[in-house]
């Protein structure tokens, strides 16, 4: 059996909040109940399963967790390894899902001899300090210490993560394994959107600092031609600002709210091209759902995007704290539309040799598998 914690004070009703449930049951939690005899789900939400799936498969071989007492999500954390003792005790193997997550784990190694898997998804120090948190960079720093060393592996979606993480601890079982997407619900439009008085320019994520979505937000006031509207799916704290804003430079925004993983390939089909402007990125989902899609993307030259996006191959880079950098990327691929097709055809090419989620999945799968196994269990 295998436990799956979420990221801290996460859980089915929390992912549903960014239209992400559905990735992790149509795909991880699927995955783990074809390998192991029993997934068990520990959640920081009171929920049921059969609330987020009819799928008999899952609803038999997963067995949802809710959380038990009414504390909160740190809190939470140290007691739920005690909570479900028994629980824990049947698994031979933890997947943590992020490194946020990673503290019920450590406990429960301690206590029960538990090994775990844990992600390391993106420089978590950059977001907090970019959110103005002076606490966050302490506290994460003596997690990374207590966590990372004491993990049986540690899966990174790239390299450079992978590389500043054996600096610090060369004896670290890694697996560098990326994002992944699912390239036949995420497939191109069978034909570019045709001439329309305005063009859309969409966004998918987070709407938080570190996305450096006004900065976006004053790039489009800067596309007088051709016209562009720009749609934000996603929500986040920074959704009255960014509508202010947009009222303020007189930018067509569309907030779109959160938009359920299954209905996103139709959003994306219908726009000319996707945006993401971050300050900070690990090795985004909306990128690659984004490219599988054959949308010319255009994005900040910072952590992930890197990796992903060739300049002028594959997609536009831009300087994210660049206005006018970034405006004239987008613009650049509104206005040529050969370009753009060229684009979204690498970008497609991309996803399709590299970043198939189903045999990322196997692979995640078969390196925790090897965990349990080596336990005995």
């Amino acid at each position: 059996m295998v436990g799956v914690l979420p990221a801290l004070g996460s859980g089915l009703t929390d992912l549903q909040r960014s239209g992400q449930e559905e990735r992790l049951l149509d795909y991880d939690l699927t995955h783990y109940a074809r390998a192991f005899a029993e997934v068990r789900y520990f959640s920081y939400f009171d929920e049921r399963l059969e609330t987020f799936t009819d799928d008999p498969a899952l609803r038999a071989r997963v067995r949802l967790h809710p959380k038990r007492l009414p504390v909160g999500r740190h809190l939470y954390a140290l007691a739920l390894p005690v909570a479900y003792r028994a629980a824990l005790r049947g698994c031979a193997v933890l997947r943590v899902e992020q490194f946020t997550g990673v503290l019920p784990a450590v406990i429960a190694r301690r206590l029960y001899g538990i090994p775990f898997v844990v992600t390391y998804g993106y420089d978590y120090d950059a977001v907090v300090r970019v959110a103005g948190s002076r606490v966050k960079p302490a506290y994460f720093a003596w997690l990374r210490r207590l966590a990372l060393p004491r993990a049986a592996g540690v899966i990174v979606p790239n390299r450079d993560l992978g590389a500043l993480l054996r600096r610090r601890w060369p004896g670290l079982t890694l697996l560098e394994l990326p994002n992944g997407v699912d390239p036949e619900r995420f497939r191109p439009a069978p034909a570019p959107p045709g001439e329309r008085a305005e063009r859309v320019v969409v966004y998918v994520g987070r709407l938080s600092p570190e996305k450096n979505l006004l900065r976006l937000v004053d790039a489009l006031a800067l596309v007088d031609a051709p016209p562009a509207r720009l749609v934000l799916i996603g929500d986040g704290p920074e959704a009255r600002a960014i509508g202010d804003r947009a009222r303020s430079r007189r930018v067509r925004v569309e907030l779109a709210g959160v938009v359920p993983n299954r209905e996103l390939p139709a959003r994306l089909r219908d726009a000319d091209c996707f945006v993401l402007p971050s300050l900070t990125e690990g090795h985004p989902k909306a990128l690659l759902e984004a490219m599988s899609a054959a949308l010319p993307c255009v994005v900040s030259d910072r952590g992930g995007n890197r990796l992903l996006v060739d300049d002028g191959e594959s997609g536009v880079r831009f300087d994210p704290e660049d206005v006018g950098a970034m405006a004239a990327g987008i613009r650049r691929v509104l206005l040529d539309r050969s370009l753009a097709a060229r684009l979204g055809a690498a970008a497609r090419e991309r996803v399709l040799a590299d970043y198939d989620l189903d045999r990322l999945l196997a692979a995640e799968v078969r390196f925790v598998l090897d965990v349990a196994r080596a336990r005995g269990r």
